[in-house]
Formats: C-alpha cells, sequence, structure tokens
C-alpha cells in the first residue's frame, strides 16, 4: 500500500516510520522540498532535524503537497489543524477524490501560548470542514486524543486505551480500524459520521489540557462501559 503523509513534523515522522515499517511505500508532503530538505534545526531537544531524519530513513520520500496526496492510496493529514485548508489547496482536491483521508488534526491555536485555545464549534469541526473541501474522499477522524507514540504502540501497563473514530464511510472506518489493531489497539469505538469530529476533538482538549499542566506525554484514556 502507499501512504502519503502531509506534516514533517514529529507526528509526521512517527507515522511515516510505523507504515513503513509495515512494508507500506511512504511519502511525506512538505509546502517546499528543497527547503524541508536544508532543515537543520531541531523544533524539540533530542529530536533530529528533518534533514538528519531523512538521512536515516532514505526509504522515505519527500514530496509536494501535491505529489504526496496523488502518491498515497491512503492519506494522513498530520499538519497542525490551523494550516490543514492551506495544506489541502495546494495539494488540489481532485488528488484526493476516491481516496481514504486520515485525519489527525485539531482545532488549536496557540497565538496566546501554552495550552492552546480550542477553536472548533458544533457542527463546523474540523473534521466536517476536511469531508466538505474534499466531497469525494473518504475522510475518517482518528488518531487525534493522545500522543503520536501511543498512537503507533497502544500497549499501557495501565491496560488498553480507547480510541474513538468517526466518518461517513463504512469502509474506510473498516480499513482505519484494522490498521489500528495490527498496531496493537484493541479498543476501538466508532462514534457515528464525520459530524462527530468535534466531540472527538473537543475530548482530545482533555488529553492536550492535562498534558501541558502536568509535562506529561505518556497518558490515554480508557472507556469503561458494559
Amino acid at each position: 500500500m502507499k501512504v502519503g503523509i502531509f506534516g514533517t513534523g514529529n507526528v509526521g515522522r512517527t507515522m511515516a516510520e510505523r507504515f513503513l515499517a509495515d512494508e507500506n511505500e511512504v511519502m511525506i508532503g512538505t509546502r517546499n522540498v528543497r527547503n524541508t530538505l536544508e532543515r537543520e534545526d531541531r523544533d524539540n531537544p533530542g529530536h533530529l532535524s528533518y534533514q538528519e531524519w531523512q538521512k536515516k530513513h532514505p526509504q522515505i520520500r519527500l514530496g509536494t503537497f501535491a505529489e504526496t496526496a496523488a502518491f498515497g492510496d491512503i492519506v494522513v493529514l498530520a499538519t497542525l489543524g490551523n494550516a490543514t485548508q492551506h495544506a489541502i489547496d495546494m495539494a488540489g482536491v481532485k488528488n484526493f477524490a476516491s481516496k481514504i483521508v486520515i485525519d489527525m488534526t485539531n482545532p488549536l491555536d496557540f497565538s496566546n501560548g501554552i495550552p492552546p485555545r480550542f477553536t472548533g464549534t458544533l457542527g463546523n469541526s474540523l473534521g466536517e470542514q476536511i469531508q466538505k473541501l474534499l466531497p469525494e474522499a473518504k475522510v475518517v477522524k482518528a488518531f487525534n486524543s493522545v500522543s503520536v507514540q501511543i498512537v503507533v504502540n497502544p500497549k499501557r501497563e495501565e491496560g488498553d486505551p480507547v480510541m474513538f473514530i468517526a466518518g461517513d464511510d463504512e469502509s474506510a472506518k473498516q480499513t482505519v480500524s484494522e490498521i489500528a489493531k495490527k498496531w496493537g489497539w484493541k479498543d476501538l469505538v466508532d462514534f457515528g459520521s464525520i459530524t462527530e469530529s468535534y466531540f472527538l476533538e473537543a475530548f482530545a482538549m482533555m488529553w492536550i489540557h492535562y498534558a501541558f499542566k502536568n509535562n506529561s506525554w505518556t497518558h490515554a484514556f480508557k472507556f469503561l462501559r458494559k
């Protein structure tokens, strides 16, 4: 399978490594390939610069957003929420037609510092906006409510965390669920149509605020029901 990933930060890179480990072909999308390849800055202590990371993973291709959307059988949106529409515009809507689009984004505003402000509104969630921008794509909101390290390796000593997903296409949700199960997710809950994205995004804010308040990024939620 070919997987295109939007976003060259930690989330996008970690997802690329996981899909590559599963023997998929992977391309990461960026605004400007040359500028990204020349980046030597490290966004966080302990992280590789993009240039260092790319040299370590030569099998992962780097392309423009348009090239990456055209390349992928599945396209993963791992961009900052407020940059997602611009990335889609640069990619071209036609390049997403009939494809599964995994939406990991959250509507966050960092302009006043941290923790970020939630900008989602009922009936106009980021997931819904993306589906409207891509009417011929099958958008699935998933993997947005925990750190990416837990997304690709959910096994916890404390128990199995829950992952909620939402989308209009049942087969697309099934495909995303199968990917998650392969990674170790045992508790997946289909929350319904893409209109439910608002609640998944709002739920993510609990994880985000706890993380910033406690400077801890390893927590997850468990869903108890009979």
